[in-house]
């Protein structure tokens, strides 16, 4: 079996550490910025979001009062 001979080793582990030097050259150019791209678009994302809820949240607590008051107002 070639995986198993002496001779064919060497170029075994030549093939081998070409293999994983272009993944790492790969890795490095490609794949990281993008996780870094996707990651800083999420983090925009959720405080925009974050702020939405903040604001519909205040929004709809002076809904419930106005709507308490006026309930109130319209009973007397």
């Amino acid at each position: 079996m070639p995986q198993f001979d002496i001779l064919t080793l060497g170029a075994q582990v030549f093939g081998l550490l070409i293999t994983l030097s272009f993944f790492y050259y790969f890795s490095i150019n490609t794949v990281i910025p993008n996780f870094i791209e996707v990651k800083k678009f999420r983090t925009k994302k959720i405080i925009k979001n974050t702020k939405s809820i903040s604001t519909t949240n205040l929004d709809l607590t002076n809904n419930k009062k106005l709507i308490n008051n006026s309930y109130k107002l319209f009973m007397q």
